[in-house]
């Protein structure tokens, strides 16, 4: 039996793990490794008797096939119902389990049952049994069992209670996303919301995605947006530019390469692919890829397998895919220029990025988020907004560098900007003489209705905090709102309470 100085130990570790998914088979193993028995069972339970997690588990440290219908459900409920442990030496003969039809079944001779218990409240249990006579539970077990029961209560509760904060936070992001676009992509118009509905599809799903556009429309953010919201979200994410990256070293950069390959390689190299194994590979500007690299591609892209540069030996690596361009790759395909076979490969999923002439209802905000941001960065605070003529050009310029140029010109501006208001002439931007119209999507009733209630909610937030010069208790209690209920609001609009402290807002995307 284990001493209190184990059980001190096995506590300290458990309660360090924050994964309940984890937490629990871990716990569950220590239990089978102190008590002896062969195998064992702690269930979570949520309202309604809805099992939320659970951990099945054999002495040899896997998971058992079946828990339904190896483990004795009679004696759990008697655990349950009564709160207190349960342990039997033999509970084919004992009395209280004899029309128990899982007892005899399994043939169960030892049997222990403890509930998971915090503040007077069961909400689990842990179970082990043993069909072993040299092996049989006694008081002793039984004991054992109640002290690991406590904690891993503890672990447990602690473990739910980080779940549940977390999710709360992913619930204020995507409140949040809502409002100002998705993630790190700063959007509300109605082309980038079909955008988003793609991420949120393809992000979910194992699958190869294809990402085309224009240059500096934001692919390579897309791309990380679909890896940190996919179950591979806990691995590495590995970027590789195809374009940016040397013919001849393109090889060695994706696959690495063993010592001894060429002149000075005098170690092992581990390439994008490895790296990135159990999580993404994204690949951008696959389209500037040679027709000899892209065969050497496709044979990973369709067994997972590779070969480093001066390796005799086949490699395998389980990455997900994502790949970009800004060339029309099925022209390419035309011109033999571009693999078919890896063209259909990669695409098995397709976002397209709209340029941002397209979405000129977006111009403004990521300006303004632009101009936030490099404000604070040069130490330019006094740099606040944009004049009515400076606006009037940002709405008529075309931008055919898209994102990646209205960012470069509002830094210039920041940088070059003398006063509270960005003037036309720090922008560096010469509007077309015969502009063309704004694009004019078709009204959608729940988007303007959204972008209103946004508009609105920033707008009365900033007044308030600007009455008050960023205190937020005050401003809070002048909207009529609770503190919390007010600051999640400033997080969901991206307001800053700095911005306000001396009495002036900055613009912030929305």
């Amino acid at each position: 039996m284990s001493s209190y100085r184990t059980l001190f130990e096995i506590g300290k570790t458990l309660v360090a793990e924050s994964d309940i998914e984890k937490l629990l088979p871990q716990a569950m193993d220590k239990v089978i490794e102190q008590t002896k028995a062969e195998r064992g069972l702690i269930i979570v339970y949520g309202g309604d008797d809805e099992i939320l997690f659970q951990a099945a588990r054999h002495l040899d440290k896997k998971d058992l096939a079946h828990p339904d219908f190896e483990i004795s459900r009679t004696i759990i409920q008697k655990v349950r119902a009564s709160g207190h442990c349960v342990v039997t030496p033999n509970a084919l003969e004992d009395p209280q389990f004899q029309a128990s039809e899982s007892v005899a079944r399994l043939q169960l001779l030892s049997v222990a049952c403890a509930p998971l218990r915090v503040k007077g409240k069961i909400f689990g249990v842990v179970y082990i049994d043993n069909r072993d006579v040299a092996a049989i539970f006694d008081e002793a077990t039984g004991n054992l069992l109640n002290e690991f029961s406590e904690l891993i209560a503890v672990a447990v509760k602690s473990a739910l209670d980080r779940k549940s904060l977390l999710d709360s936070k992913l619930k204020l992001r995507d409140e949040r996303d809502e409002s100002r676009g998705y993630g790190a992509i700063i959007g509300n118009s109605p082309a980038m919301h079909e955008v988003f509905k793609l991420i949120k599809k393809a992000a979910a799903l194992d699958i190869t995605v294809l990402i085309t556009g224009e240059t500096g429309t934001g692919k390579e953010l897309v791309a990380r947006e679909l890896h940190r919201r996919s179950p591979r979200r806990d691995h590495e994410l590995i970027a590789l530019n195809c374009a940016a990256t040397p013919e001849n070293l393109l090889e060695d950069e994706l696959f690495g390469h063993e010592k001894g390959a060429y002149t000075g390689a005098d170690r092992r190299k581990a390439g994008w692919v490895e790296l990135a194994n159990h999580g993404t590979l994204f690949l951008d500007e696959i389209g500037e890829m040679s027709l000899a690299m892209q065969a050497k591609l496709l044979r990973f892209m369709q067994s997972g397998e590779y070969s480093p540069v001066g390796a005799r030996e086949i490699k395998h690596a389980n990455a997900r895919a994502i790949a970009a361009t800004n060339r029309q790759l099925a022209t390419m395909i035309e011109q033999k220029t571009f693999r078919a076979d890896l063209y259909y490969r990669l695409n098995e999923f397709e976002i397209k990025l709209p340029p941002l002439r397209e979405r000129s209802e977006d111009v403004l905000r990521i300006a303004g988020y632009f101009l936030n941001r490099y404000a604070k960065q040069f130490n330019k605070l006094e740099v606040s907004d944009f004049s009515a003529a400076a606006r009037d050009l940002l709405l008529q310029y075309h931008f055919p560098g898209n994102v990646r140029e209205l960012e470069n010109r509002i830094k210039r501006a920041v940088v070059l900007a003398e006063e509270e208001l960005i003037a036309p002439e720090d922008l560096d931007l010469t509007a077309p003489s015969n502009p063309l119209p704004a694009p004019s999507p078709e009204p959608n009733f729940n988007v303007e209705k959204q972008n209103m209630i946004a508009a609105f909610e920033r707008d009365f937030l900033c007044a308030r905090l600007r009455e008050t010069k960023g205190n937020i208790s005050e401003a809070a209690r002048r909207c009529g709102m609770h503190k919390k209920n007010f600051i999640q609001k400033m997080q969901q609009h991206g307001v800053e309470r700095e911005d306000f402290v001396n009495g002036a807002a900055r613009s912030g995307p929305l």
